[in-house]
């Protein structure tokens, strides 16, 4: 009885960690793309002694849409 619940814990830990890693990789491919676009309009609006200003435009822009 006692190798047959750790032998279920064990599956239910070891799929958690396949659903949170199939739940971060969807999600990149579709920002990248985004996220390229709105930095490489912050380098042209800002140079880069404010960086912050220019992180703060990234997170607006990949934000908005």
């Amino acid at each position: 009885m006692k190798t047959l619940i750790t032998a279920v814990c064990a599956a239910l830990v070891a799929t958690s960690f396949a659903v949170t890693a199939d739940a971060a990789t969807k999600k990149k491919p579709q920002m990248s793309s985004k996220e390229a676009t709105c930095k490489a309009e912050a380098k042209k609006k800002f140079t880069a002694i404010h960086f912050l200003k220019r992180r703060d435009y990234v997170k607006k822009c990949v934000g908005q849409a």
